[in-house]
């Protein structure tokens, strides 16, 4: 049986607290609807499929350009869709991942035209340029459901040395703007390492 191969590891260290979020999102639903935006190889979907969507009702949709950002530079990339199907196909049907290829922006605000679905569960981990991930995060909260819980990956990452940043180039600025002009509908989940940062949306949300 083939097994799913992958030339990077950035997820593994997220898994204790995903599997902490995903266990309780599971008490109240047994199908969980999740979408990432930003899949690179299929590494967290692969262990999504195995772990906590093994039911043909639960689905992931699937975001990405499979063009790489600035954090992927020197990578091989031509191949990248190929190896995230490849990688799926390996552990679940591929019906349960639904994939759509193109920049963040457009593709949320083509769910939201369509009226789609909520989830449970969202991934914000392409772009991590400014702008960008603040327009991911206000189109995902759109798209996720009252008590979801939203996932910012590199919350504090940056590729440019202590003194130099530009934030217009980090997560964490966009981060934060929008941790504040929706304080109001959400809570951030406390006392989980802040490579990544949780935000649940308010009931009333």
């Amino acid at each position: 049986m083939n097994t799913p191969s992958f030339t990077q590891d950035w997820f593994s260290r997220s898994i204790p607290s995903w599997s902490l979020i995903l266990n309780k999102l599971s008490e109240r639903t047994s199908h969980l609807r999740i979408l990432e935006v930003g899949v690179f190889e299929g590494r967290s979907t692969c262990w999504l499929l195995q772990n906590h969507c093994k039911t043909p009702e639960s689905s992931i949709v699937a975001i990405d350009s499979f063009q790489g950002g600035i954090e992927h530079q020197g990578m091989e990339l031509g191949t990248l869709r190929k190896r995230f199907e490849a990688n799926i196909a390996t552990v679940a049907s591929p019906a349960q991942v639904e994939i759509r290829e193109g920049f963040s922006l457009p593709q949320l605000a083509k769910l939201i035209a369509e009226g789609y679905q909520r989830f449970d569960f969202i991934s914000i981990d392409a772009s991590h340029q400014a702008p960008d991930v603040l327009g991911d995060a206000v189109l995902g909260f759109e798209l996720l459901k009252p008590g979801g819980v939203m996932a910012f990956d590199d919350y504090i990452w940056s590729p440019m040395r202590p003194g130099t940043e530009n934030p217009l180039l980090l997560p964490k600025a966009a981060i934060d703007a929008f941790t504040t002009l929706f304080s109001q509908k959400i809570r951030i989940i406390p006392n989980l390492p802040l490579y990544q940062l949780y935000i649940q949306k308010n009931a009333g949300g």
